[in-house]
């Protein structure tokens, strides 16, 4: 029998989302076990225990929880179910950004939420997945990706590709902030950077603009021996935003990076063929040859 564990599934809530067995870990009598293979037409009970184990092609279908969500492994990344489905708040009690709720006191946690920055009707209100524990929370999370992103026309949030998956996006480009936090999905690192003036921006009235119309950044869980600079692009050579170190006394455009071949770059792929694959605290100018690798980008007021 079942001894008492911290999480409970009932298998039959996952039947549309998946088809065919799962691996489940669960704990009896202190020991954590694998459960094998369960049917997700079976109506059975199943408790789920936190777990730290790497996701992998051998672990594929394996479930787990971690911060009270419940993750399932696709191969090779874990990826939350089923809160991600259903926003914590209700459309009519939208916040203006994901740090406005928190504020209010109506944060129910990481998960989705309904947002709405120019407030009104909320006819507008939109979908958003809100960090609310990374560096004290309230980051509004714009896109996940292990490759491209188009921040300024890839708005919609679809429930297809969840928070922590390739593909998530949402609308930041009226959510105004002087902080910006890079989240490395594959060691689970991550960094923010913090604007010296504090003024708060908007990504709609910036693409395009050369760094230095925002000035340094400061950053936090990264090289402190850099001053940072922001790019908020919408190029044929670059879209997305782009975090790297201030060297040469030089200013970074969309198109054009100061030839800086030292400072860590934080950035999405390049369309230009020498500047492909992802960069997290690691020079991302040519002759440097990167990968793709899954990141998530958000900001905070």
């Amino acid at each position: 029998m079942l001894q008492k564990f911290a999480f409970v599934l009932f298998l039959a809530t996952l039947k549309a989302q998946f088809a065919g067995p799962v691996n489940v870990l669960f704990e009896s009598n202190g020991q954590s076990l694998k459960l094998g293979e369960i049917k997700l037409g079976e109506l059975q009970e199943v408790r789920v225990k936190e777990s730290t184990t790497t996701c992998n092609l051998g672990n594929k279908g394996l479930l787990r929880m971690r911060e009270l969500h419940l993750e399932f492994c696709d191969g090779k990344l874990w990826v939350q179910l089923l809160d991600q489905k259903v926003a914590l708040n209700a459309r009519e009690k939208a916040g203006a950004d994901c740090l406005d709720i928190k504020k209010r006191r109506q944060s129910e946690g990481d998960g989705l939420y309904w947002l709405d920055p120019d407030g009104g009707s909320h006819s507008n209100a939109f979908l958003a997945y809100c960090d609310m524990t990374s560096y004290n929370g309230g980051w509004t999370m714009c896109y996940t990706t292990d490759e491209y992103a188009k921040p300024k026309t890839e708005v919609k949030y679809n429930a297809d590709f969840p928070y922590e998956s390739d593909g998530y996006r949402t609308n930041c480009n009226n959510i105004p902030f002087s902080e910006i936090m890079f989240i490395d999905r594959q060691t689970g690192k991550k960094v923010f950077f913090k604007r010296q003036t504090k003024t708060p921006i908007t990504a709609a009235h910036n693409y395009g603009n050369a760094a230095g119309t925002y000035g340094l950044w400061d950053g936090v869980g990264t090289n402190n021996g850099y001053s940072y600079q922001l790019l908020i692009c919408d190029h044929s050579f670059y879209s997305g935003f782009f975090v790297s170190g201030y060297t040469g006394s030089c200013y970074k455009q969309c198109n054009s990076w100061c030839g800086d071949k030292a400072s860590p770059y934080f950035r999405t792929a390049s369309t230009n063929a020498a500047y492909k694959g992802v960069a997290f605290n690691t020079n991302g100018h040519q002759p440097n040859i990167l990968s793709n690798r899954l990141i998530s980008v958000g900001v905070r007021r």
